[in-house]
């Protein structure tokens, strides 16, 4: 049986992910969300709010006897308020860090110690973001947060290649995808994001990835491990 623990799975990819996996009966599927808007055997949802750090620390992974496969994927995000810094709400910046990469961070650890001495196949997917290595102005806490998530996918990649029974460590940035949060881009004041426009025009052109079809490949880079070009990618349809 394959086991996928994916976070932020109520809309966006992480739904589309959950709908894609379950396709197929092999798949066991975990999504961890404040919401949930899906039903289905081979899912099962539990809440969890990762603005809240505390909530981190009585998470347990399951233990298995029966996988040959275990995943997880990081792929809850939030872009926060758009502020430029010196008008930011300390709150705010302390949230967007905390969700899109310390509870990446703290699952990425546990899920380690759990698994380490599985042996068997195991991958960590970080959904990263083209805006972690893209300064946009307003975007401060969001560009970080995931400079700083494929940093540690770095760092743990290369820890993993030194130990037994390693796990795939990746961060792969999804392609602007047409979700949430593009909408509420779209509906920022030009004054506080001067390049509201380009999102904007992305959208009247069609240029937005389908969160169904990233998932699809984000679901075949998985399986195919040899197919993702390198530990900090980027989805290109």
């Amino acid at each position: 049986m394959n086991y996928y623990f994916i976070t932020g799975t109520s809309t966006g990819i992480g739904r589309a992910l959950v709908e894609e996996l379950v396709a197929y009966p092999r798949n066991r599927v975990i999504g961890w969300s404040r919401s949930n808007f899906f039903t289905h055997e081979q899912f099962e949802h539990r809440f969890l709010d990762l603005s809240k750090q505390e909530a981190l620390f009585g998470l347990e992974f399951d233990t298995f006897t029966d996988a040959k496969r275990i995943v997880l994927i990081n792929n809850a995000g939030c872009l926060g308020e758009i502020a430029y810094i010196g008008q930011q709400q300390l709150q705010n910046l302390l949230d967007v860090h905390q969700v899109n990469f310390t509870s990446a961070a703290a699952l990425m650890n546990k899920f380690i110690k759990t698994y380490q001495h599985y042996a068997i196949e195991k991958t960590i997917i970080n959904i990263s973001s083209g805006a972690a290595s893209s300064p946009y102005d307003g975007w401060a806490n969001y560009c970080s947060a995931k400079a700083a998530l494929n940093m540690f996918t770095e760092v743990l990649h290369l820890e993993q290649q030194q130990v037994d029974n390693p796990c795939g460590v990746y961060a792969i940035a999804p392609g602007v995808v047409d979700t949430y949060m593009q909408e509420s881009i779209r509906e920022i004041s030009s004054d506080k994001f001067s390049k509201k426009e380009k999102f904007v025009e992305l959208k009247a052109n069609g240029a937005l990835y389908a969160a169904k079809d990233v998932a699809k490949k984000l679901v075949q880079q998985i399986e195919n491990p040899a197919t993702i070009p390198s530990v900090i990618s980027r989805i290109s349809l």
